[in-house]
C-alpha cells in the first residue's frame, strides 16, 4: 500500500512537471482557495468562476452554549456565521482542508477534519462521539448533497440545523472565459455537484460552445454529476473523490 500511494504520489509530480494545465474550478473561492493555490504552485494556469452566487440568509443568533460540536461542509457556512465569542468549548467537525482552514481563521480552536467527503466526516464523527452525550449544530446551505440530517437522526444523534446561506445561478461570466473554451485553451474543468453541472450545461449551450469541447476533459465527482453533461463531446470524462484532484489527471 506504501509502495502503491508513493509511485502515485511520484507519477502525480511526474505528470505536473510534464505539463502546464488551464484548469477551470466551478466552485466558489471560499471553497476553492486552497486547491486553487495549489494548482497554481505548481505552474498550472487557473480559472476559479464560481458557478453560482452565495446569498446569505438571515438567521437568528446561534446560542452556541447549548451544543458541543458544530459540523461544517461548507466554507461558506463559515464565512456566513455572525461573529460570536462562545465558541471555544465547541468540537468543530469540518468536512475537509478547505473548510478547517476557514473554521481556523473564523476562531474556531479544536478542529476535526475528514478526508473531504461528506462519508468520511460522517464515519469521523460516528466513531469518536457519544451520541449520548453529545449535541450537534449543523450549519449548511440550502442545496447540499448528503443526507447527514437522515443518517444522524437514524443513529440516535441530538442534531439540530441551520441554514445561513443560499446559492444562485452567476450569470456574471467573464466573456474570456468563455473565448478560452471556444478556442479550446482549457484543458480540464471541475465540477462539484449536480446543480453546478446542470447550470454549467445551460452556459454551453446558451453561448453555443457544446461542438468546441473536445479536447477539454470534464473531471466530475460523482458519476451522476457526469450523466448530466456526458451528452456533449468532451476528449475524457473522469470521477475523482474530493481531496483527489491531482490524482484525477493522470
Amino acid at each position: 500500500m506504501w509502495l502503491k500511494k508513493s509511485y502515485l504520489r511520484l507519477e502525480t509530480t511526474l505528470l505536473f512537471r510534464r505539463q502546464n494545465l488551464h484548469i477551470l474550478f466551478t466552485k466558489s473561492q471560499n471553497s476553492s482557495e486552497i486547491l486553487v493555490n495549489k494548482f497554481i504552485s505548481k505552474g498550472h494556469k487557473v480559472t476559479n468562476f464560481s458557478i453560482f452566487k452565495i446569498k446569505p440568509i438571515p438567521t437568528i443568533d446561534i446560542n452556541f452554549k447549548n451544543f458541543s460540536s458544530v459540523i461544517f461542509t461548507s466554507s461558506n457556512a463559515i464565512q456566513n456565521l455572525k461573529k460570536n465569542d462562545n465558541i471555544n468549548h465547541l468540537k468543530c467537525f469540518c468536512v475537509g482542508e478547505q473548510t478547517a482552514d476557514t473554521a481556523k481563521k473564523n476562531g474556531f480552536l479544536n478542529i476535526q477534519i475528514a478526508g473531504g467527503n461528506y462519508s468520511e466526516l460522517r464515519d469521523l464523527i460516528f466513531k469518536t462521539c457519544d451520541k449520548t452525550k453529545e449535541k450537534f449544530i449543523y450549519i449548511r446551505g440550502e442545496f447540499v448533497s448528503n443526507d447527514l440530517e437522515k443518517d444522524f437522526k437514524e443513529k440516535g444523534y441530538d442534531l439540530e440545523s441551520v441554514v445561513n446561506y443560499t446559492t444562485e445561478p452567476n450569470s456574471n461570466i467573464d466573456p474570456k472565459l468563455i473565448e478560452d473554451l471556444k478556442n479550446k485553451l482549457v484543458d480540464v474543468i471541475f465540477v462539484y455537484s449536480k446543480r453546478a453541472a446542470d447550470q454549467l450545461l445551460k452556459i454551453i449551450l446558451n453561448h453555443k460552445i457544446e461542438n468546441d469541447l473536445d479536447n477539454c476533459s470534464l473531471n466530475c465527482i460523482s458519476i451522476n454529476v457526469a450523466n448530466t453533461l456526458k451528452r456533449l463531446k468532451w476528449k475524457k470524462i473522469k470521477i475523482f473523490l474530493p481531496g483527489e484532484e491531482e490524482l484525477s489527471l493522470l
